[in-house]
């Protein structure tokens, strides 16, 4: 059975949905020490597939451009302090209020426990959004648009190429 966590306890600390951490990541593909923000945690068995869950979903913040990230930070911080800091960050409130976000969900695993260290939190205090924008060598936004370029470039290749023989291509793995 599936499970989703919004409060998760780690090295000592409790991940809360909606809260903003650091955190060394071992098995990283392209941002070794990401700043994100914590939506949920699956554990559990997937029903259909039977395979173990067992990681973050997080909205990575160095794969927004940082005039966008700016703007969510200022805006976040007003959301934070005026529930307390209870709030809950689901994939319907990114669909609907923050749609720009969808691009820098990202999927950490909590286990094996080394995979994230040097975890801590990023208070939503006035150094919240300095913490958050961050510097210019952290920023993934334009890595993140040359991947989706690749892709729809591809898939208009394949297109082309349909029109030309009548069939598609097989497709190349990389």
């Amino acid at each position: 059975m599936l499970r989703v966590h919004y409060k998760k306890k780690q090295h000592g600390i409790t991940l809360r949905s909606g809260h903003a951490y650091k955190f060394r990541y071992s098995a990283w593909a392209n941002d070794p020490e990401p700043t994100a923000i914590f939506m949920y945690a699956f554990s559990g068995t997937h029903p259909n597939t039977n395979r173990e869950w067992r990681f973050y979903q997080m909205i990575n913040l160095t794969y927004i451009p940082r005039a966008q990230r700016a703007a969510f930070a200022k805006d976040w911080v007003n959301v934070l302090r005026r529930t307390n800091g209870d709030t809950r960050f689901t994939w319907q409130l990114v669909q609907g209020k923050y749609p720009f976000l969808k691009l820098a969900v990202r999927r950490y695993f909590y286990s094996p426990n080394y995979y994230i260290s040097k975890l801590q939190e990023i208070p939503y205090d006035d150094k919240f959004e300095k913490n958050v924008v961050s510097t210019f060598s952290k920023d993934f936004s334009k890595k993140v648009k040359v991947s989706l370029m690749s892709k729809f470039r591809n898939v208009f290749m394949r297109r082309k190429e349909f029109r030309k023989k009548g069939k598609f291509p097989k497709r190349t793995v990389r």
